[in-house]
């Protein structure tokens, strides 16, 4: 058994079903869990708005609030740090002589560059790090495909898929958390440290913009199961893991795909409603489609290499429709509601990119670009494919 491993938590916030905590637990006798605020995440783009918006900073924020408080019930503590993880990881790990450290496997370019440069850091101190596969219902090497022959849209992945599902058991919190003897956890940041002045919340009605962590996550998980699942009705739409904003906390990992699959299937007997077995499917999808195209998914001629559709680059009518000023009212309405809530159902999201890229013939990566910084379930893989479809550049039908 190994001595000490540092936890690397990213997005994987919470104790419930993290395998890569969960291993790491079993395989040293002491865990030192890390957090890192990486700035570069809430630098502004071109465009002029930041990356991660004031409300997703915020979530982001009560998320790892939540998960401190969560680990220090479990005897542990949460490492807090600010600046680059592929540094600052390491030196932890230098400096607390660990063995290894674990963290989660993304699969998003620059997330991936920043693992790459962990890993090499780690090297020239003899230290090695192990990476769990843990964002979706089952892992790339149980695909009854190899990645390279992903079906070319979801209704034909789901027929695939539909009869070859291994989901295995999500795994339970650790029972135990023990950290070194000597630790400096350190402050969780405020808003005006990571670079946001708090002015920017002033617009975002309180009431309706969601709370982050992984005890609201389940809170959230747990009504949808009781005023659905459990009394046999079909959610209003065909999309709940959006639109009852369970999305939310899935995107930072407060809580994961397999725990939500496994909950509703236990409470299944009661209903056929599998719509949020879908959902997680169709998620499922987006990430093997950004595993398999990779930086294609973010250019302006899409996963289909689509060069003969152009795309308009006006600032000034793309800030009409950011600004909800557009000639339609009900767009207005909407973008309106993103900017002051963070959500948007999924179909009032197809409507808002619909009119940007058909009515308006806007760069659909702008687009892309502004549900990023604004959204509070944003991941980069679902919100980048479905801009892909909606500008007719996907391959997900």
């Amino acid at each position: 058994m190994a001595q000490r491993i540092i936890y690397w938590f990213r997005n994987d916030l919470r104790l419930r079903d993290n395998e890569a905590l969960f291993s790491a637990v079993a395989s040293a006798s002491e865990i030192i869990p890390v957090y890192v605020f990486d700035p570069r995440q809430f630098d502004k783009t071109k465009l002029g708005f930041r990356r991660t918006g004031a409300m997703r900073g915020q979530f982001l924020i009560q998320s790892v609030v939540d998960l401190r408080n969560r680990l220090r019930e479990k005897g542990g503590d949460l490492l807090i740090r600010i600046g680059d993880p592929e540094k600052i990881i390491a030196k932890l790990a230098e400096e607390y002589n660990a063995g290894f450290v674990y963290t989660s496997k993304e699969i998003a370019p620059e997330e991936t560059r920043i693992e790459s440069s962990l890993s090499k850091n780690l090297k020239l101190v003899n230290i090695d790090m192990k990476l769990f596969w843990m964002d979706t219902l089952m892992h790339a090497t149980a695909l009854p495909f190899a990645i390279a022959k992903l079906p070319a849209n979801f209704p034909a992945f789901h027929n695939l898929i539909k009869t070859a599902l291994k989901i295995k058991e999500p795994l339970p919190e650790p029972q135990q958390i023990t950290l070194p003897i000597e630790y400096k956890a350190g402050p969780i940041p405020i808003l005006a440290q990571l670079g946001i002045d708090p002015n920017e919340l002033a617009d975002a009605d309180a009431a309706q913009v969601s709370i982050g962590g992984e005890a609201v996550a389940l809170q959230i998980l747990e009504k949808y199961l009781t005023d659905y699942i459990k009394e046999n009705k079909s959610y209003e739409t065909a999309d709940p893991l959006t639109d009852t904003r369970l999305s939310d906390w899935l995107s930072l990992g407060c809580i994961s795909a397999k725990y939500i699959y496994d909950q509703v299937k236990k409470e299944q007997a009661n209903t056929d409603d599998t719509a949020i077995i879908d959902n997680l499917l169709s998620r499922d999808y987006f990430h093997w489609t950004l595993l398999r195209y990779g930086p294609r998914l973010f250019k302006p001629s899409g996963v289909k290499h689509n060069f003969l559709q152009r795309w308009q680059n006006d600032n000034a009518i793309y800030e009409k429709w950011t600004n909800g000023e557009t000639e339609d009212n009900v767009v207005n309405q909407l973008m309106n509601k993103l900017k002051t809530t963070g959500f948007l159902t999924s179909a009032e999201r197809t409507t808002c990119a619909t009119f940007l890229v058909n009515k308006l013939g806007i760069n659909w990566t702008w687009g892309a670009m502004y549900f990023e910084s604004h959204l509070m379930d944003y991941e980069v893989s679902v919100n980048w494919g479905r801009w892909n479809n909606i500008a007719g550049v996907g391959e997900v039908e």
